[in-house]
């Protein structure tokens, strides 16, 4: 990072610092991939204009890249931060800059400030004893436990925080950055709650660093189906449905077209897959939609591909509504208002085969036989743990198979 600022402008720099202090997740070296998504769907919510998690990691030099930020880039970037655009940051900064003293100061204000600025001085000092030291802060034990198998599920964490002597601690609960549980110094435990089965990153932040973190398997055991209202999903089984698809029940079917804004449903499945890496597999399945009315007249799915160290989201949608698809490959995001994936469009309103294949992070799509898509990413996706197939409205699974490039084994879950 320090040799990314070495060629930067102070001004850059100053923006990153507060973009950083504005978010409040810390220094961007600490990072996870995710949350330079998180920020770009942040950013597109307030300004509207979709910055790609690729160009903003090119932005804080998370990765190798030569040549200054565009100016479309730094407008976007002031504009989040409340400024009309880039030029407005650099003239407010230029004016901080250039604010000075009175050229004459009674002798007397200057002992005055003298003294007040050794006495600060003095109580900084003093302040920085309660800085931790490293190895109490390495020591702290901090773990985690699901307390049922089932969702809605509440996760107990354990700590011991005596030694610690700082008053700002909190517990993330999540990758996203925002998700956290305000603890204290006299507490042992603290407890959260999760809708949804996933691999999770579990940290412990002492004065907005993370000091110590884990990981967080939260299984489905088998499929599950939630209707995703918020901030509670509906959860649905499928038991007495047919055990060879996954679909929603006549009942629950009309309760989502009955509704009047727009929600989707999704099936789960986290589990353990063995050591199929997530960057050598083929997920093949059969899927559908059902309904194409009111708010679900745009026909979109997803497959969410999760990993221990990463993720995909593969959308598909007819083709008129790809501008509205966000593909990610782990570390690598494309916006459907930046790139045009009409590739990935097709008539869902009828079973529709869909391959996804990854050889060594290049990754294949294939409709209906039929190669539509080649890509690629750069950071390890890690072994994979689960998958969701998540619809606009309504959508049936027909059949799922993963094959592990390693083995040749294929899972059939459907």
């Amino acid at each position: 990072m320090a040799a990314k600022e070495s060629g930067d402008s102070k001004e850059i720099i100053r923006l990153r610092e507060n973009l950083e202090k504005h978010l409040n997740w810390g220094k961007a070296a600490d990072w996870h991939s995710s949350m330079y998504s998180e920020l770009s769907d942040k950013i597109f919510e307030k300004c509207q204009v979709m910055l790609s998690a690729a160009t903003l990691k090119r932005f804080w030099g998370a990765v190798n890249h030569e040549g200054a930020p565009s100016i479309s880039t730094l407008d976007t970037l002031s504009q989040f931060l409340d400024y009309a655009n880039w030029r407005e940051f650099k003239l407010e900064g230029h004016k901080k800059r250039k604010t000075k003293l009175p050229k004459h100061i009674p002798r007397k204000s200057l002992y005055v400030t003298a003294g007040f600025f050794i006495a600060l001085f003095m109580v900084l000092i003093v302040g920085n004893k309660r800085v931790d030291d490293p190895e109490v802060l390495a020591a702290i034990p901090f773990s985690s436990r699901p307390v049922t198998t089932t969702f809605p599920n509440s996760v107990v964490f354990d700590f011991d925080l005596k030694n610690v002597r700082s008053d700002s601690l909190l517990i993330q609960q999540y990758w996203d950055p925002t998700k956290t549980i305000q603890i204290r110094r006299d507490q042992t435990q603290a407890t959260g709650i999760y809708y949804f089965p996933g691999y999770f990153r579990s940290k412990l932040l002492v004065d907005g660093q993370s000091v110590k973190e884990h990981d967080l398997y939260l299984r489905s055991d088998g499929w599950i189906g939630t209707i995703d209202y918020r901030p509670v999903p509906k959860y649905f089984s499928f038991d007495g449905l047919d055990q060879d698809q996954l679909i929603c029940s006549p009942e629950l079917t009309e309760e989502v077209t009955t509704l009047e804004e727009p929600i989707n449903t999704t099936f789960h499945y986290v589990s353990d897959l063995g050591n199929i890496s997530g960057d050598n597999f083929t997920l093949r399945s059969s899927l559908k939609i059902l309904w194409n009315e009111k708010w679900a007249v745009c026909q979109s799915a997803r497959i969410y591909i999760l990993a221990t160290d990463g993720a995909m989201v593969i959308p598909f949608s007819n083709i008129g509504c790809s501008s509205d698809n966000n593909l990610m490959l782990n570390d690598v995001y494309f916006s459907g208002k930046e790139h045009d994936l009409s590739d990935l469009g097709t008539d869902l309103s009828k079973y529709t085969d869909l391959e996804i294949k990854v050889r060594n992070k290049k990754v294949f799509i294939s409709i209906n036989d039929n190669q539509v898509y080649e890509g690629e990413y750069f950071e390890t996706m890690g072994r994979l743990v689960g998958m969701r197939y998540r619809f606009l409205g309504v959508g049936e699974v027909a059949s799922f198979a993963l094959q592990d490039q390693a083995s040749a084994n294929v899972l059939e879950m459907l």
